[in-house]
């Protein structure tokens, strides 16, 4: 698997850094959470549910240590080792409001 980071553009400048913050804390749920527990709210601000996005970390992800998203102005990039779940996450940036995610290297 190649280290990948993912780029996601936004409105503002705070609703990047909201969406970093969730994502944060959405990886870790996935990586460290109680999988037998309700989902939390990750993505409430955002009109998303979280219930969607509730990937187990047995079967569905191919990550071997835990992504991070940063903000950085009106992006947020997602720094991770993976080759499976890009989909995923391009389609949750996608539900969260970004306009635009390509990939670090992509030619638009």
């Amino acid at each position: 698997m190649d280290e990948i980071e993912l780029i996601a553009t936004f409105d503002t400048d705070e609703t990047a850094k909201q969406a970093a913050k969730a994502l944060n804390s959405w990886f870790s749920w996935i990586m460290e959470g109680d999988q037998d527990e309700d989902i939390p709210d990750f993505f409430e601000d955002f009109g998303v549910l979280a219930d969607e996005y509730a990937l187990d970390r047995e079967s569905d992800i191919d990550w071997d240590e835990t992504p991070v998203a940063r903000a950085r102005g009106s992006r947020v990039m997602i720094t991770l080792e993976a080759a499976g779940t890009i989909d995923t996450l391009e389609e949750l940036l996608e539900a969260l409001g970004a306009y635009d995610v390509t990939m670090a290297g992509e030619e638009d």
